[in-house]
């Protein structure tokens, strides 16, 4: 009996697990900037981008609000080079940020910030993040 509750429990995590790794390698959704000329993907699972009242980016969140994704242009006079980027850790929290020169002198914009806790789970998302992020033709 005891044998049997062990396998359920071993098959139970395993389903879990399978989930997990098939929502951050599963479906992403599109988010494009009109006013910017630059896209970026989103995890499927997160809430749609909330447009700022400007128009240059905004703002999802994972299905249990711990993770914020943000997104956005700056106005932009200097690039010097194609990309750049941030990250750090304050406290149980880690963020990574990525900027890239856009159309109109801007620079499109994301940071994601979530728990230290969950960084084997947001690794493949910053991975697809980084990759997803890109301009336009201006």
């Amino acid at each position: 009996m005891r044998c049997a509750a062990t396998r359920y429990v071993t098959l139970a995590v395993s389903l879990a697990l399978a989930a997990t790794a098939q929502t951050v390698a599963g479906d992403w959704t599109s988010y494009g900037n009109a006013r910017y000329n630059y896209w970026i993907d989103v995890p499927g699972d997160f809430s749609a981008i909330e447009e700022s009242a400007n128009g240059d980016g905004g703002t999802a969140r994972s299905p249990d609000g711990n993770a914020k994704l943000a997104v956005w242009s700056v106005a932009y006079k200097r690039q010097k080079s194609n990309w750049a980027v941030w990250s750090g850790s304050k406290g149980d929290r880690v963020y990574y940020e990525r900027a890239i020169p856009v159309c109109n002198d801007a620079v499109a914009y994301f940071r994601l910030e979530y728990d230290k806790a969950q960084a084997k789970t947001f690794d493949p998302i910053v991975t697809q993040l980084v990759k997803s992020l890109r301009s336009g033709d201006c």
